[in-house]
């Protein structure tokens, strides 16, 4: 439930990607709640940060402009949190398009998979699904089978169908996590590892990172952050998470991953420090400090 002292949620998911709420109406809940800040994430485009941010103009309201994009390596998928991503930068408009596009390659391939499984879907109604969204992804495929009576629940869906090691799975555009690092940074952002861990609702956990591997090879490609906040971690899960990020020199995140729907966890769910956007916000006017310096020397260089 959220509290009074939770005022920060930055991973949330609107209609631009896979979530059931606009941009516009995310805010407007948020604000109702008492939330003061709250990123928008969404999957692979950065399409609706200018309508949330529009929107919070009327409130009292911060929004940060991010994107959450999904990298794989081998056969791990790793996702990064981009923050403060200047959403007219051209590379990273660029790439996201390339993904986008992939998305759609996939969802094609997917439903030619599950037809031939019995499970025929609409592509157009597909579409309609994904309510005008950039970036198709497989919980739209779950929400059309659940629609077209294929299946009971929308967790069947991956549990017996596109799940990985499904029948009907595909694999996904292959970005690496390195490039996705490198491409938030030259955007302006500052990336950070979403999620490491994944729990169930019941305190088990169904998925996590080798962090002992993963952390010095991201943070040496210029990691900026982790998620340490994140629905269902036991409290034992975070402190370990926090130790990490200390030792690492890394900025701490956290959110509740809203999508809105039945699915998931509520908007402003998951507690977060205030102290963690701050030192999140500190970051990034460092950051900024730093790339403004340098483009006066290059300036000086160049004269």
């Amino acid at each position: 439930m959220l509290t009074i002292q939770n005022r920060v949620d930055l991973h949330c998911h609107t209609t631009a990607s896979d979530g059931n709420v606009s941009p516009e109406a995310l805010v407007a809940r948020a604000a109702s709640q008492g939330l003061k800040v709250v990123a928008i994430t969404d999957h692979d485009t950065t399409a609706g940060v200018e309508a949330a941010a529009a929107s919070a103009r009327m409130h009292d309201l911060t929004v940060v402009p991010g994107v959450e994009i999904s990298a794989v390596a081998g056969n791990q998928e790793v996702h990064l949190l981009g923050y403060f991503v200047d959403v007219h930068n051209a590379g990273l408009q660029a790439m996201l398009a390339r993904t986008c596009e992939a998305r759609r390659e996939r969802a094609r391939e997917m439903l030619e998979r599950l037809a031939g499984l019995g499970l025929p879907l609409d592509w157009e109604r597909l579409l309609a699904v994904t309510g005008g969204g950039d970036a198709i992804g497989r919980p739209h495929v779950a929400m059309a089978l659940l629609e077209a009576g294929h299946i009971e629940t929308w967790e069947e869906a991956f549990e017996y169908w596109i799940g990985r090691d499904c029948p009907a799975y595909v694999e996904r555009y292959k970005l690496s996590p390195e490039n996705a690092i490198s491409l938030v940074r030259r955007s302006g952002g500052l990336p950070v590892l979403a999620h490491p861990y994944i729990y169930s609702r019941q305190g088990e956990r169904r998925h996590g990172l080798n962090l002992k591997s993963w952390l010095p090879r991201l943070t040496e490609a210029g990691l900026a952050g982790i998620e340490v906040y994140y629905p269902n971690y036991p409290r034992e899960t975070s402190r370990h998470l926090l130790s990490l990020a200390v030792k690492h020199r890394l900025v701490i995140t956290g959110g509740s991953d809203f999508h809105g729907g039945n699915a998931g966890s509520e908007l402003g769910s998951v507690y977060v420090p205030w102290a963690a956007w701050e030192g999140l916000l500190r970051r990034h006017e460092q950051a900024a400090h730093r790339r403004s310096q340098q483009r006066e020397v290059q300036s000086l260089a160049a004269d």
